[in-house]
């Protein structure tokens, strides 16, 4: 009782208002409450209802101002309680929260002593809550621990509190830095189990699953991630309304699957909530066939101010579309970007042949490839484009699916080059057909299709 005491007192000198000789003090009914809640709490061993809500009341204080004078004062309240209730869990729980506090604000927590009462208490363990082994990180002079230091203290906090986020999401990161990607996800995948509806622990895990299922998509059955995904992301949405990080990543999810409708609408609420996601919300338009918001977002800014991945995209929507010019126009300050893309110069480059320009694709191409990587299968396509290679040598080169997808791609190009559209119409039916959804190449042939369809003698 010694210091609940002496809190009591310091609390009060301080609230009280000091007045001239013969005057009365004055307390507010607020400290009177108090006053009689302490006096109850401290005379009454057995009446923890009237300390409760004294707790709670320099709880909230504490809260209001973050204040180690009002953390000391709350600290020694629970402290009492949980002597008196030792078996009672939030009382439990607010004692060893407000301890930590404490270690941050002072710089100063005895991880051994901590450590000994937090093995003697199970509630602990199966809550999301640091245990003290964490402790040793915040408290570490800058620069102090090694990165193996910082991991054996992460894999000894989630080893000792399987339900503590942060302590898996720090340790994922760790990871990720070093480049352990399956690591980092098999500890997602793991606090996910501990808990399944924690938002911060669903988006990252959520984050690497959609990696990985662009990883895996051109060889291996995606399904089961794909529906985990769509079903995380779900959660998310309805959790997190106002989160337009979730919506977006929940259309890229519903592209995947192919439902572009859908994956059009939650780009659009993305966008709604946060204005970053135009761009996002125009390549989802295009993935559907929406023509003319794809047109709208172009023609809002000069050329110039669009991002990379914009331009590439508008490179590929006038190429689909038939608008050589505008394509070419485009591909022109396309080159000019540190971060272009292979696809972007190829098609690009196919514009000005179409145009008839046969020189200014070949300067285009060499240009816009300087300083790129190409992959081999990738200058398989070049070679098919430059006429280097036949049709059947670049199908044979087709490893998996999504190489086929751009191969059929790149042949219906050529094939409305040569005038010769009932093969270009079944070339892009080929891309269409083997559902590489999140793919450029299939929403193009898509739109490729439409247009082939609507010029065609048989309409």
């Amino acid at each position: 009782m010694k210091i609940i005491y002496t809190s009591f007192i310091i609390f009060f000198l301080s609230a009280c208002v000091s007045t001239q000789k013969n005057q009365t003090i004055k307390m507010s009914a607020g400290a009177l409450k108090e006053q009689q809640l302490f006096v109850n709490g401290t005379n009454y061993q057995k009446d923890t209802v009237a300390l409760t809500e004294l707790a709670v009341i320099r709880l909230q204080r504490y809260e209001a101002n973050k204040n180690l004078f009002y953390l000391n004062q709350v600290i020694s309240i629970y402290e009492e309680l949980f002597k008196r209730q030792p078996y009672n869990n939030e009382v439990l729980l607010q004692f060893y929260r407000l301890n930590l506090f404490k270690g941050i604000a002072t710089n100063n927590y005895d991880v051994e002593h901590w450590q000994a009462f937090y093995q003697q208490q199970p509630f602990l363990q199966k809550i999301d809550i640091a245990p003290p082994t964490y402790m040793t990180l915040p408290l570490a002079a800058r620069d102090s621990l090694s990165t193996v230091e910082r991991i054996n203290i992460l894999q000894k906090t989630v080893k000792d509190n399987p339900y503590f986020v942060n302590g898996y999401m720090d340790l994922s990161a760790a990871y990720a830095k070093q480049n352990k990607a399956q690591l980092s996800l098999f500890l997602l995948e793991t606090a996910a189990i501990y808990n399944p509806k924690n938002s911060d622990i669903l988006g990252l895990l959520n984050e690497f699953r959609v990696d990985k299922i662009f990883d895996e998509i051109c060889q291996n059955d995606v399904s089961d991630n794909l529906i985990q995904a769509f079903e995380d992301y779900k959660f998310l949405v309805k959790t997190s309304p106002n989160d337009a990080y979730y919506h977006m990543q929940f259309s890229t999810v519903l592209r995947l699957m192919g439902r572009m409708r859908m994956s059009s609408f939650s780009a659009k609420k993305a966008a709604s909530i946060d204005a970053k996601y135009q761009g996002a919300l125009a390549e989802a338009e295009f993935w559907l066939g929406n023509n003319n918001a794809v047109s709208a977002y172009f023609a809002a800014k000069d050329i110039t101010s669009f991002e990379t991945e914009d331009l590439y995209l508008n490179i590929l929507f006038n190429v689909v579309n038939f608008n050589w010019q505008q394509a070419a126009n485009i591909t022109e300050e396309y080159i000019t970007r540190n971060d272009r893309s292979f696809y972007g110069v190829l098609y690009g480059a196919h514009a000005f042949k179409m145009l008839g320009q046969e020189d200014s694709a070949k300067q285009i191409t060499t240009k816009g490839l300087i300083n790129l990587h190409v992959k081999p299968w990738q200058q398989q396509m070049l070679n098919f484009a430059n006429q280097q290679i036949t049709s059947k040598e670049l199908m044979a080169a087709s490893k998996d699916s999504c190489n086929k997808s751009e191969a059929y791609f790149i042949r219906g190009l050529t094939d409305i080059k040569s005038g010769k559209m009932a093969d270009a119409q079944q070339n892009m039916e080929a891309v269409e057909g083997l559902n590489i959804y999140p793919f450029y190449e299939y929403a193009g042939a898509k739109q490729i299709v439409t247009r082939l369809k609507s010029i065609s003698p048989e309409h």
